[in-house]
């Protein structure tokens, strides 16, 4: 009987009976389709009949043709997959078959297969996202070593790591994470420093910030706070003073003229310590949208402008990190 099979295998044996197109979502100009528990090889027969010509990968199979829809991309992604590791795969598969050619493709197409698991209801499925996302940041971040069913190389493994050591470094009651997009490390922090009052995450895009304000709720986190704003403002110092300012995957994505301008408004309200992490890079990724090349000098060099602009009284540190960690700290006396 199917009550008596384990969740998995119900979940698996109920999406079976469910059709091609009530697992599909329209994006754009592209069909994304859930192909969880469906054999390829019967994916592969439907389409081809359409006469496309299809590019299979460990977790997707793209079917092009010139006639609209001209893409038709299948992921093979489990429920227990619905979290962040599948952006590192969407870039790891998807982008040497062509279909990440600018930012907006990755967005796009991420958002589908989001879309997919839950297609008549995006705010589950961007819920289910957030909350898997969540869980698997907590359970690496309550171990001393990374769990083996970690990808250290793929997106939750290199952002727990920062998270990591962003706890470690952590000084003071409040933070601020500029940037913050779907809001994770305001929750971690929240969540592993018990003291902290304030744990506030800003963004220019709040797409994000329903479903990160639903998680603080059920998680009891109420020192979680979500604020859009523009790191370019020119009143971005109303925001107040917070101990600990992070800037995690941020500045990366500015011009150098603009990233000065970003700096200014973050040292105006960092009480204690400023931490950023950014990438090092052999070429700038677009589809990132990166619009600087860091090497250990030149974050470095940042360093050394943020202790001039407080006037000598402030120190730095650099260390690697999966990349580069900047650490700007002030001087007792001056804050």
């Amino acid at each position: 009987m199917i009550e008596n099979q384990p969740a998995v295998e119900r979940i698996h044996a109920k999406m079976k009976k469910i059709s091609i197109q009530e697992r599909s979502v329209l994006v754009e100009n592209m069909i994304v389709v859930n192909g969880y528990g469906i054999q390829r090889n019967s994916i592969k027969t439907r389409f081809s009949e359409g006469e496309y010509i299809w590019h299979e990968t460990p977790h997707f199979i793209a079917f092009t043709r010139s006639a609209t829809p001209a893409l038709v991309l299948v992921h093979f992604f489990t429920p227990e997959e619905l979290n962040a590791d599948i952006k590192h795969y969407v870039m790891l598969e998807l982008k040497p078959l062509g279909l990440l050619k600018q930012s907006s493709d990755f967005g796009i197409i991420f958002s589908g297969i989001i879309g997919s698991f839950f297609p008549d209801d995006a705010r589950s499925a961007w819920h289910g996202y957030g909350a898997k996302t969540l869980q698997r940041f907590l359970t690496y971040l309550s171990t001393q070593r990374t769990p083996q069913k970690f990808d250290y190389y793929a997106t939750i493994g290199v952002f727990a790591t920062w998270y990591q050591r962003v706890c470690e470094l952590f000084v003071g009651e409040s933070l601020l994470d500029v940037g913050c997009e779907s809001g994770f490390l305001p929750l971690v922090i929240a969540e592993r420093i018990p003291f902290v009052t304030k744990s506030t995450g800003i963004d220019i895009r709040p797409d994000m910030f329903a479903v990160a304000r639903e998680l603080a709720e059920e998680w009891h986190l109420s020192a979680v706070h979500f604020e859009e704003a523009d790191l370019l403002a020119n009143n971005f110092y109303s925001l107040g003073k917070f101990d600990t300012v992070t800037a995690i995957g941020v500045i990366e994505h500015f011009s150098e003229e603009d990233m000065y301008r970003v700096l200014t408004n973050l040292l105006a309200v960092t009480a204690q310590r400023l931490i950023f992490v950014v990438p090092y890079e052999q070429d700038m990724e677009i589809i990132y949208d990166h619009k600087q090349l860091f090497t250990p000098e030149k974050l470095e060099a940042v360093g050394r402008w943020c202790v001039q602009q407080f006037g000598g009284t402030a120190r730095m540190w650099r260390e690697e990190c999966n990349g580069g960690l900047l650490l700007v700290e002030r001087h007792a006396s001056a804050k």
